[in-house]
Formats: structure tokens, C-alpha cells, sequence
């Protein structure tokens, strides 16, 4: 059996007719912003993993689930960006390594550091992506996109609850003796 040909059907950065009768360029400059948010969190879901997977420490059964929990708020917030995406016509970035090229933050490197450290790289990329939100906000309404508008905002609140729960786990212990 010989090689098929097969057809690129879509492709990235390419906006056909949407049925939610949005502008192409509207939804092209939406769907352009979306994906980098989308790149953003799933980078950060991949970290937040690596860093639940590693967790040492008398706080590690609490860390291990917040982690995770917070990854797991990554994983579905991506998904809602993805399919958001495909409604304004254009194409999700799914690839690991395109995602990691376009995150908004710089991508921890392999390896194993302090508990702090890896929660402050975390807190660092929640900011980064958190700022970006209030940008795509921002333009989603002017633009008129309220369906997108709506679901970044609900992502939004959920990002900063995530980024408060590390503030705290960053914060002083208030319990200590002096």
C-alpha cells in the first residue's frame, strides 16, 4: 500500500464563516488572543503537574491536592478555551511544543527545585496569564464577542481564586512563637 494524500482542512491562523455570525476579523483577532491563553494554560497545567508529581515535605499530602487541583482547573479552562475557538471558526493550538513557544511566561525548566521556588514560578505564571485575561476582556466586549467575553470572565475569577490559594501557601506563618 502507497502513501494517501491527505488535505490540510484547517489551518492555524485560518478563520472560516462562524455561526455565531461574528465579523471574521473580529474573530480572527479573538480567536488569535484566545489561543495564546489557551497555550498559557496548558503549559501551566503542565507544570503544576510537575510540581505536584515532585512535592516533598511535612505539608506534601495538602500541596500534592492543591496541586492537583489546580491543574485540574487548567485542564478544563482549556478545553472551554478550545471549543470557544472552534465557535468563532478558527483552529485550537494542540500541540505541546507550538503551546510552549506561545505561553506568557517562561517555561521552568526540567528538573526538580525548592517548594518555593517552584510555587513562585507558578504564582509568577498565573499573573502573567491573569493579565492577559483582563486584555481579552477588554477587547472581547468592545469587539462585541459577549459569549467569549462571558466565559473569560468566569476563567478569570477562577485563575485569581487559584493565584490567592498560592499567595497563601506563600505567605508567613502566622503561627510561629516569638
Amino acid at each position: 500500500m502507497g502513501i494517501t494524500q491527505t488535505m490540510l482542512l484547517h489551518k492555524l491562523g485560518e478563520v472560516k464563516e462562524n455561526p455565531v455570525v461574528l465579523d471574521r476579523g473580529v474573530a480572527k483577532q479573538v480567536s488569535d488572543g484566545c489561543n495564546v491563553l489557551l497555550c498559557s494554560v496548558y503549559t501551566l497545567f503542565h507544570q503544576l503537574k510537575k510540581h505536584h508529581w515532585v512535592v516533598e515535605g511535612p505539608d506534601f499530602r495538602d500541596l500534592h491536592l492543591l496541586l492537583d487541583e489546580l491543574a485540574a482547573h487548567c485542564l478544563t479552562m482549556g478545553d472551554q478555551l478550545a471549543e470557544r475557538i472552534t465557535v468563532l471558526a478558527a483552529y485550537p493550538i494542540s500541540t505541546p511544543r507550538k503551546q510552549q513557544e506561545m505561553a506568557l511566561f517562561p517555561i521552568e525548566e526540567e528538573g526538580v527545585f525548592d517548594l518555593r521556588t517552584m510555587l513562585l514560578h507558578d504564582m509568577r505564571a498565573y499573573q502573567n496569564i491573569i493579565l492577559r485575561y483582563r486584555d481579552m476582556i477588554r477587547l472581547s466586549m468592545q469587539c462585541g464577542d459577549f459569549g467569549t467575553e462571558q466565559l473569560l470572565k468566569e476563567q478569570l475569577q477562577m485563575l485569581e481564586f487559584d493565584v490567592h490559594h498560592l499567595e497563601h501557601v506563600l505567605g508567613e506563618d502566622t503561627l510561629t512563637r516569638m
